[in-house]
């Protein structure tokens, strides 16, 4: 297995493991994927084998507390941006328990520290707190109702970008 930048001609393959790994009012369109990849080509990857792309997590940097919403255009990054977003993660169902989403997320982390970025967020879904815990998050407080398209069980969580 192998990491790459994530590239527009994957985008096909990245719509299609979405649609394998959440349910269809969680899917963000074609457009909002190649948006963020235009905003920050450089924090997009895939994990790849000979066979094909095993998963891919898309993140950007980001400032502030509220944070980005469900399969929303950005129109451009804050130009003080201080935070990592870890916006979304996805592992197609054949490369599972093969530690793909662990060298993602571990990846996008060190590549946040790399560029000075001093916390990471994200928005954890489906009850994978735990999963997000283990990599050093914790939960945030969020306004009411700001993780709502997410779904009930939707938490912000959060950690220090230092290394460990």
């Amino acid at each position: 297995m192998q990491l790459r930048l994530l590239q527009e001609s994957d985008l096909d393959t990245v719509l299609a493991i979405q649609a394998q790994c959440y349910p269809h009012a969680w899917l963000e369109s074609r457009a909002v994927f190649a948006r963020k990849l235009a905003l920050s080509p450089r924090s997009n990857w895939v994990a790849e084998d000979a066979d094909g792309v095993l998963g891919y997590l898309f993140t950007h940097p980001w400032h502030g507390a509220h944070l980005p919403q469900l399969d929303t255009r950005l129109p451009a990054l804050p130009s003080n941006a201080d935070q990592h977003f870890l916006h979304d993660l996805a592992v197609h169902p054949r490369a599972r328990g093969r530690g793909v989403a662990a060298r993602l997320v571990l990846h996008a982390l060190a590549w946040g520290m790399a560029e000075g970025l001093r916390e990471a967020r994200l928005i954890a879904v489906l009850g994978a707190e735990r999963f997000w815990s283990g990599f050093g998050f914790a939960p945030l407080e969020q306004p009411q109702g700001q993780l709502a398209a997410y779904g009930e069980q939707a938490r912000a969580m959060g950690r220090v970008l230092a290394p460990p």
